[in-house]
């Protein structure tokens, strides 16, 4: 079935229907480049490092319409063959990678956000509502209207907007779950280690030319939300490097979202804080052995390294729990 993918950027010049032509270039090809691989990896449960015309899916740029700024894209879909290695839509396999390389909402950042309708006061300073259960009131409310979030303070209709994408591709991870089954633990590093550099490439147009991108899929006339990035993710994400190995730390979990997969690992002998995020499809089947894990002081986790230009670690990206080398 064919589907649409909308590359939605605003704010900046995107709302004057202008992007910067350099930085909307390196994000067309890197966004190109991700489509293709992708659907390379559905067909075949792999991709090639040089796209060739025999190599190059048959996805199309198509016309848009005024607005802020959309690129729109077209996937014809996948045919009856069972040739295939995998029958999954494109945006079920860009929510799989972003699940693993977009950070979370962190906890802390949403405490400080300011509510609609309660001036200047922020989440934590309300007595009467718990944040997470404030925020998670506009996010059900925004998940099937969109149009809510246009009259939300922009602090607010940011933490909104990344938390109905989120919510999107946990549904999506849980209707294709079957399909992504055949992605195993060598597959999941290739897909990891491509799609992290092509998706900091596609970042730098929200230096000067938007301040946010949010990418949705059309489908029989719904469009639900796949990934949103602000300005202040964009930068983060731009100069972090995701280790292409996956490496076992051993820490103390001192906050875990058992929901949405968000924590913190004290490492270093309770030294240094690091965040972490579990991809949506792996939190079922490690919550409760983490939790477990927790009770008895440190947990050893498998994961990618996140880290800054300098090599530094600035997060994690659990993907697993080895028995702690105590045990």
């Amino acid at each position: 079935m064919p589907e649409t993918l909308t590359f939605h950027f605003e704010g900046a010049l995107a709302s004057s229907h202008r992007m910067n032509f350099y930085e909307s270039a390196r994000f067309q090809y890197a966004a190109a480049r991700l489509m293709v691989k992708l659907a390379q990896f559905r067909e075949h449960g792999k991709f090639v490092k040089k796209i060739t015309t025999a190599s190059n899916f048959d996805i199309e740029l198509v016309s848009q319409s005024d607005g802020s700024f959309n690129i729109n894209v077209e996937d014809p879909g996948q045919g009856a063959s069972d040739a295939s290695f995998m029958k999954i839509s494109l945006s079920d396999l860009l929510a799989y990678v972003s699940e693993r390389i977009v950070e979370k909402v962190d906890e802390d950042a949403l405490a400080n956000a300011a509510i609609a309708n309660r001036g200047r006061q922020t989440v934590q300073e309300m007595a009467d509502e718990d944040p997470a259960v404030a925020l998670g009131r506009l996010v059900e409310a925004s998940l099937d209207n969109r149009a809510l979030t246009a009259n939300l303070p922009e602090g607010v209709r940011d933490f909104v907007k990344r938390r109905v994408a989120e919510l999107h591709r946990e549904r999506r991870l849980d209707i294709s779950q079957g399909a992504i089954s055949r992605i195993d633990f060598a597959r999941s590093q290739q897909l990891v280690g491509m799609s992290a550099p092509l998706i900091s490439e596609m970042a730098t147009a929200l230096r000067r030319s938007a301040d946010t991108l949010e990418i949705t899929s059309s489908v029989q006339g719904q469009t639900p939300s796949v990934f949103f990035l602000d300005r202040k993710m964009a930068n983060e994400i731009e100069v972090a490097v995701v280790d292409k190995d996956i490496t076992p730390i051993l820490g103390d979990i001192t906050q875990f979202n058992k929901d949405n997969g968000w924590g913190k690992l004290k490492i270093e002998n309770g030294l240094k804080t690091l965040n972490f995020s579990i991809p949506y499809d792996l939190l079922p089947a490690m919550r409760q052995r983490l939790i477990d894990h927790m009770k008895r002081d440190l947990v050893f986790l498998q994961a990618y390294f996140v880290r800054d230009r300098a090599g530094e670690v600035i997060r994690l990206i659990a993907v697993g729990i080895l028995p702690t080398p105590s045990e």
